[in-house]
């Protein structure tokens, strides 16, 4: 049974252009593909953009998948610190993006699914 790494970044609390809700996302990934290509260490798979509305309000969010950082798709702690880091500069660069942080998910995971899901585990209905 094999075991996989991946690591996932995500970018909260986003507004761009001063909105909160981006009916055309297009231009902000355009943007966010440019400055992301600046870092020479990172390579990813996909990037996400999502509006999320909920009761205290309405913030884009920005989501980077099967990210590869120095060669590496496991990093350590500090690793990941630089990864912040470099992630933190190039979004800086986006004149008309503000977020309040960002998170890294480092992910370990097997082939198969995980024991005792969905039976004793999951409530059916």
């Amino acid at each position: 049974m094999a075991v996989h790494t991946g690591t996932r970044a995500y970018v909260f609390e986003c507004s761009y252009d001063s909105d909160s809700w981006l009916d055309d996302p297009s231009t902000l990934i355009s943007e966010l593909q440019t400055e992301l290509s600046g870092i020479t260490k990172l390579s990813y798979q996909q990037l996400k953009i999502a509006d999320v509305k909920n009761s205290s309000g309405s913030k884009v969010e920005v989501e980077i998948i099967g990210i590869t950082y120095d060669t590496k798709t496991k990093l350590t702690a500090s690793e990941i610190d630089d990864l912040i880091y470099d992630l933190n500069l190039a979004l800086m660069n986006i004149t008309n993006l503000s977020f309040l942080y960002i998170d890294i998910c480092s992910d370990i995971f097997r082939d198969s699914p995980t024991a005792g899901w969905p039976d004793s585990s999951w409530k059916r209905g």
